[in-house]
């Protein structure tokens, strides 16, 4: 799960694991003073990591890990 809050922009969030391109695609989309959840399942990279690439303005991100 990936929730984010606090956010002044409209923009989109993109999780891919290390090691390889980032993706074209979003996992998570919002607007400006939002605070939203979204289910995101995504494989753990190369050194145990993942990235994730917020486009636009600035947003506090709290991200589950399982495993």
């Amino acid at each position: 799960n990936v929730t984010v809050t606090q956010t002044d922009a409209v923009s989109y969030l993109s999780v891919w694991p290390n090691g390889q391109s980032q993706p074209t695609v979003s996992s998570l989309n919002w607007d400006a003073g939002w605070t939203i959840p979204n289910a995101v399942t995504v494989k753990v990279g190369t050194g145990g990591q993942v990235h994730l690439y917020n486009n636009a303005g600035t947003a506090n991100l709290i991200v589950d890990v399982v495993g």
